[in-house]
């Protein structure tokens, strides 16, 4: 029985693999080599379009240069659309905070599924990331908490408290055993302060602001001087008349008499006049009688 599973082994081993296997041992990069840098991490990503967005952000801050650097490491890679999600929310992120970032999503240590799947179910591994060894993390921003999952998942989250945003696995890009594994999560981790700590030195360059409309000139007319309200009259009643107390007692009277007016006097001097020339007159006539 011994001598049969040794052939078998021995089979396996030496003819060459057939159907998905064969196609998974030709997309697979080469072993490493011995010395140097073994692998280059843009060459391992520019494979995959999904992935192309993380490529170029790696690559212009390079923190690629770090990675390939290394002799072992597991890189973290969302996919474009997790990436166009982060730059449309932080579209002034300042360069600093992105390779901090970048930064965090790169493991010193290796893992692909098969360690993933062999962590201690339901308790998470702390594992230090390329952010630790800038002297810029602070509390334990710089650590990652690797928790197993049912069915050879696992959950990514920062080991600082207070951490917000986690991630899944969602499935292993490319192994170099025990060199470089690239493994897909669902999106950034983000640990608390990464992004909105403020930073010193100059800032992204702020967006130019369009140009305000030219107004043409516009005379404006004088203000005209206020107008008086008219002072409305208010009439003022007669007064009564005096009255002498004595008359109270008496009968009454009226309290005042009218005055005679011109015309009437005029009468009466008339009528006075008439009456001497009549008597005149008939002085004269019974004179001569």
């Amino acid at each position: 029985m011994a001598s049969r599973l040794s052939l078998l082994l021995l089979l396996a081993l030496v003819l060459p693999a057939s159907g998905d296997d064969a196609a998974a041992a030709a997309a697979a990069p080469p072993p490493a080599p011995a010395g140097g840098a073994s692998f280059n991490v843009t060459e391992i990503l520019g494979r995959f379009p999904e992935f192309g967005l993380f490529s170029y952000l790696i690559s212009k801050t390079h923190v690629d240069r770090d990675i390939n650097s290394r002799n072992t490491v597991t890189v973290l890679v969302p996919d474009n659309s997790a990436v166009d999600w982060l730059l449309r929310r932080s579209a002034r992120l300042p360069r600093a905070a992105l390779v901090e970032l970048l930064s965090v999503h790169v493991v010193l240590d290796y893992f692909d599924a098969a360690k993933i799947a062999a962590l201690p179910p339901g308790k998470p591994t702390v594992s230090t990331t390329l952010f630790q060894t800038t002297g810029n993390a602070r509390r334990r921003t710089g650590f990652l908490a690797i928790t197993p999952t049912a069915k050879g998942g696992a959950v990514f989250a920062s080991a600082a408290p207070g951490a917000l945003v986690n991630a899944t696995l969602k499935r292993v890009v490319a192994a170099v055993p025990y060199n470089i594994s690239v493994l897909q999560i669902s999106n950034f981790v983000v640990p608390p302060g990464v992004l909105t700590r403020p930073r010193p030195g100059p800032g992204p360059l702020p967006l130019p602001s369009p140009p305000l409309p030219r107004m043409k000139p516009m005379a404006i007319a004088p203000t005209p001087a206020p107008v008086p309200a008219p002072t409305k009259m208010v009439p003022i009643p007669p007064s009564l008349p005096l009255t002498d107390p004595a008359d109270e007692d008496g009968d009454e009277a009226p309290a005042f008499a009218p005055a005679p007016s011109h015309g009437n006097a005029v009468k009466v001097m008339s009528w006075w006049s008439g009456l001497g020339v009549l008597v005149g007159t008939m002085a004269c006539v019974f004179g001569y009688l």
